[in-house]
């Protein structure tokens, strides 16, 4: 669609900053406007008293005219248009000053870039619209004002009439900008729902397709368990039994995976959270299994086929946070999955480019988007999602981008596909400590307080821990631990978080204020979230996640006993 030319004014003396303004506008994005070039203050004046200009790019310093009397000449002459200063001159008075008499904008030369310039010259555009809007509901109410200084006049003198008209004026304006407070107000409030509801659409879809993998983990666990609940005399065949016991084991641990999976995607970034060195690698790795239920599962059920093709090539860390690096992706790879209607490929490259940029490139081969909204899709708040899909949008990846110093490229075409393309500073790799030796056997000989609320984990903690030789006393709940704390003598305190009665983070803090060099361990479900933070509850020693095995149970107890 061939949209209507903007006329364009650059009042500008210096040929260098011309040409450059030239070519800029000689490129695609800008095709839309139409621009004139003049040289001084009077041939500007000139022009526009037989053409129009809805924007004027105006340089202050020019050979027949100066500073702020530059601005105003201008404006005068062309009211109607968006005025955006270009000035050689970083004067805060100055842009302020231009400001609060109508310009749209104030730009310092040498420190604009062309992104900067173009989303100037286009916000300039519409905060005029939204001026014209106001000025036309403003002169209405000056027409009102005028026919009662028309009554007024036969029984008040010229001044008071100036007074009354000041007056109603100043009353006026008060009222348009509570109105327009108002409107920004409810604009602010749009915006944050449009966020909140792309974010709660990509959660749905990840929700749709970890429900599924969940599923299906759990159904070997109850079909097997059924079985040996409906025929006990399997138990009798021990190689039987214990291929189905094997089978429940796997199975549980993959139900864990997808809870763990589930857990990861909702953690976001802290207030105060510092970047830290990421493995890039690593985290497409990550999110191509934390996806999987939507591009190939849920994919399949619509009767949609996917490939996924990675080539990542040796890339060093970047520093970033983990958890938006996470989000950046999985809004990319939803917005490609969207993007294919029966049959595609979706390709995920990393390299280094230029030995100063970590590169992340997602391309599909999808029905690819308009020039129209290929140019509007990092726009705050803006959606390419017309009828179906799921994500956090354009905008909110490149304002995570931004936040990372980074860079994002689009390229796309209708029925060509999209490549996304985002660039990370390269930081050094931060100093890998050495893994921490697998725990040979277990500790032995330990009197462990187990206090759980929950029957069938305590029995399955004071199993595992009287199998290894450890002497166990169990508790049912905090206030119950503590008295049986206050009893006996310990060598390890082991809770669970959520119980009635007292919880553990507060039995924890009791236990240390009777023994403070009393060890500690916490069993919680969230203990990959707090361990991920750096999160641990005063009085606890160790953060151990539930479900655990034998063996990280193990590794906690030696880790515990090596502090």
């Amino acid at each position: 669609m061939v949209s209507e030319l903007t006329p364009t004014l650059l009042v500008e003396d210096n040929p260098e900053h011309v040409e450059f303004l030239r070519k800029l506008f000689a490129t695609p994005e800008l095709s839309h406007f139409h621009l004139t070039v003049v040289d001084t203050l009077a041939a500007a004046l000139a022009w526009l008293k037989t053409n129009r200009a809805a924007l004027i790019l105006l340089d202050l310093t020019l050979p027949d005219s100066d500073g702020l009397e530059t601005f105003l000449r201008v404006f005068e002459a062309a009211p109607q248009a968006a005025l955006v200063v270009l000035s050689g001159t970083n004067d805060v008075g100055l842009a302020i000053e231009t400001v609060q008499f109508g310009a749209q904008d104030y730009l310092v030369k040498g420190r604009v870039d062309n992104q900067l310039l173009m989303r100037s010259m286009a916000y300039a555009l519409e905060r005029k619209r939204a001026q014209s809007a106001l000025q036309q509901a403003h002169d209405a109410l000056e027409a009102r004002v005028g026919e009662r200084t028309a009554e007024l006049e036969k029984t008040n003198t010229r001044l008071l009439e100036e007074v009354a008209e000041r007056g109603k004026a100043e009353e006026a304006l008060r009222e348009t900008n509570a109105r327009l407070s108002a409107a920004l107000t409810e604009l602010r409030a749009a915006q944050e729902e449009i966020v909140q509801r792309e974010r709660m659409l990509a959660l749905g879809r990840m929700a749709n397709g970890i429900a599924h993998d969940f599923n299906n983990a759990l159904a070997p666990i109850l079909g097997f368990s059924e079985l040996l609940l409906i025929k006990p005399e399997t138990l009798a065949d021990t190689k039987r039994a214990r291929n189905y016991l094997e089978m429940i084991h796997s199975a549980a641990k993959s139900s864990a995976r997808v809870v763990s999976r589930l857990r990861e995607f909702y953690r976001f970034r802290e207030p105060g959270e510092v970047l830290v060195p990421v493995a890039l690698n690593e985290v497409v790795r990550h999110v191509l299994e934390l996806t999987q239920p939507r591009w190939k599962d849920q994919a399949l059920a619509e009767g949609v086929t996917i490939e996924i093709h990675t080539d990542l090539g040796e890339v060093p860390e970047i520093s970033a946070n983990e958890a938006e690096l996470r989000e950046i992706l999985v809004s990319l790879i939803f917005n490609a999955a969207d993007a294919i209607r029966q049959r595609g490929t979706i390709t995920i490259r990393t390299e280094v480019r230029d030995g100063r940029f970590a590169v992340l490139t997602v391309t599909d081969d999808g029905v690819g988007m308009s020039e129209e909204i290929r140019a509007h899709c990092l726009e705050p708040f803006y959606s390419t999602k017309v009828d179906r899909g799921a994500g956090l949008g354009l905008g909110s990846v490149y304002g995570v981008v931004r936040r990372h110093q980074g860079q994002i490229e689009i390229r796309s075409a209708l029925g060509a596909g999209t490549t996304v393309t985002v660039s990370f500073p390269l930081t050094e790799s931060a100093a890998t400590a050495p893994a921490a030796p697998a725990p040979d056997g277990h500790p032995e000989g330990l009197r462990i307080l187990v206090v759980e609320d929950e029957d069938l984990v305590r029995e399955v903690l004071e199993v595992y821990l009287t199998e290894d030789h450890h002497t166990v006393t169990t508790a049912v709940n905090g206030r119950d631990g503590l008295e049986k704390f206050r009893a006996g003598t310990f060598d390890l305190v082991m809770t669970d978080r959520s119980m009635p009665e007292m919880n553990g983070d507060a039995l924890a803090a009791e236990i240390k204020k009777l023994n403070p060099r009393q060890p500690v361990l916490l069993l919680t479900g969230f203990g990959d979230l707090m361990n991920n933070a750096g999160e641990r509850p005063p009085g606890i020693d160790l953060v151990v996640t539930k479900p655990f095995t034998l063996t990280t149970l193990r590794a906690g107890l030696a880790e515990v006993r090596a502090k």
